[in-house]
């Protein structure tokens, strides 16, 4: 099967490892994908034959509508390349209305949703694609139950298939890692570390996390290590002066993005992650981390709040600690906890691999997209 996926992201966003993972996982599986994706200025040259980058203007309000333009003008060049059998929308990245010419194409439509909208202006540009979605889309995928639920619910899309891939792992990119010895200096400096890493957004809960540190006792405060990677050079200084007002700088080490082998290689030496989002927001309620796999995947347990994902995760086995809270008292004492039982900590980190190999490798969420598409009545798989 050909198919081109649209989405509105480059390669310095976050959000671009689940559709390079996934095209990636369906070329394996003998289907050509072909990712279209933005190019800012300033990028690399794409050295891949499977991803387009298009240009846009980065501008919040206009962006999304000079992309849309452009994917409808730059088509004719899409079709000339192969035929298609399959185009996937990003539905919260591109605006709907510029798809609708393609329907004159008799090409089968999916539209992906992996997230929900945060602001108003994203909030209207989603509202008026998932109306349109009812006329002119074969079939929607999301990333959990809980986000079909609302788009069904919420959205009234009741006459469209849905179906549910995840965030997924590659396990092999956890299996035999080179360790810079700088690196384990770093991390290795306390007997237990702690590892966050990820974007920074208010609502995930890190702020939590380095109070949690400042509620342990001062004797465990000399033994544990936490290291955040991943955050703005902004809040590197907002979030190093919150750790010295709660007396734990020395306890916490804050780095910016860095490159993701190297992220792997702190995952790989410390002894726990910790995923701190608030179980009470609605879009936390609708997710699924994808960093909670990537710990799993390492073999180390994790230290993760109630949310639906996570629940799942912990009712096909135990692989670390489920708390009910992201209030730091609440982290603190699952912190605790860990550091007490470390061997037994061991044996759930071995247990979480076994879930992600079994449950939630990249192959597994492609497989899934394949079954879901066989219920398509347009689609020949």
């Amino acid at each position: 099967m050909n198919i081109v996926w649209i989405s509105k992201i480059s390669m310095d966003m976050p959000h671009k490892t689940s559709r390079l993972k996934m095209s990636e996982a369906l070329r394996k599986r003998g289907h050509n994908v072909t990712l279209y994706m933005v190019k800012k200025i300033g990028d690399k040259k794409n050295s891949s034959p499977n991803i387009v980058f298009i240009p846009t203007i980065n501008f919040p309000i206009l962006s999304g509508l000079f992309f849309g333009l452009i994917v409808f003008t730059y088509f004719p060049v899409i079709l000339n390349r192969k035929p298609i059998d399959m185009i996937i929308i990003d539905c919260t990245k591109v605006w709907l209305p510029f798809v609708i010419p393609l329907k004159i194409l008799n090409i089968p439509i999916i539209l992906d949703i992996r997230t929900l909208p945060i602001d108003c202006e994203k909030s209207f540009f989603f509202s008026v694609s998932l109306f349109l979605s009812r006329y002119i889309i074969d079939g929607i995928t999301t990333i959990t139950a809980e986000l079909d639920k609302t788009i069904r619910d919420v959205y009234n899309i009741k006459n469209k298939k849905i179906g549910v891939w995840s965030s997924g792992v590659s396990i092999e990119d956890f299996n035999e890692i080179d360790i810079n010895p700088h690196t384990i200096f770093e991390v290795k400096s306390r007997e237990f570390a702690l590892i966050y890493h990820g974007d920074y957004s208010p609502t995930r809960g890190i702020e939590n996390l380095i109070k949690a540190m400042s509620e342990l006792s001062p004797s465990l405060k000399k033994k544990i290590f936490l290291l955040i990677i991943g955050m703005p050079t902004n809040k590197i200084k907002e979030l190093s002066m919150l750790s010295e007002e709660e007396g734990v700088k020395e306890q916490i080490r804050i780095l910016p993005k860095t490159e993701y082998n190297k992220i792997t290689q702190y995952i790989k030496i410390s002894d726990i992650g910790v995923i701190p989002l608030p179980p009470e927001n609605r879009w936390w309620q609708v997710s699924a981390p994808l960093k909670t796999l990537e710990y799993l995947a390492a073999g180390k347990p994790v230290i993760a709040t109630n949310i639906p994902f996570h629940r799942k995760i912990f009712e096909k086995g135990n692989c670390g600690i489920l708390i009910e809270s992201s209030d730091p008292k609440v982290i603190a004492k699952a912190i605790t906890f860990s550091y007490k039982n470390k061997e037994e900590l061991k044996k759930r980190g071995s247990e979480g691999r076994k879930i992600v190999k079994k449950f939630y490798t990249w192959d597994c969420m492609a497989r899934k997209f394949e079954e879901f598409l066989k219920t398509l009545p347009r689609v020949d798989i």
